[in-house]
């Protein structure tokens, strides 16, 4: 097989990973079913789940509203959660300046402001 048919499978496969791990990227719903499967019980009504979404992968952190503290991370990819966070009510380092720029503030700011 030479060189440039072998450049089309990798960019082909690159292109099907990328479009399945679009697809599968999991909903908000999605984590909250997760957690209430680990827990046993719901999500209590003073917790707020921010997401980040990066299209091929999100982060879910549980928000306690009243005091603005997160609980463990967790990122969502390919329909399946991993923990990124040791739940010290922040975000890991390499994730912190995106999240903190990005948050639901900045992007639902009134025409006001």
């Amino acid at each position: 097989m030479n060189i440039k048919r072998k450049r089309y499978y990798i960019g082909g496969l690159l292109i099907l990973f990328m479009i399945l791990a679009v697809v599968t990227n999991p909903t908000t719903q999605d984590y909250i079913d997760f957690i209430e499967e680990q827990s046993g019980t719901p999500i209590p009504l003073n917790i707020d789940i921010e997401r980040n979404n990066f299209f091929i992968f999100s982060t879910y952190a549980p928000k306690i509203i009243s005091t603005g503290e997160y609980g463990t991370v967790h990122l969502g990819f390919m329909g399946k959660f991993f923990k990124i966070s040791q739940g010290q009510y922040d975000y890991p380092w390499w994730l912190a300046s995106y999240c903190f720029t990005h948050s639901k503030k900045s992007f639902w700011k009134s025409p006001s402001e």
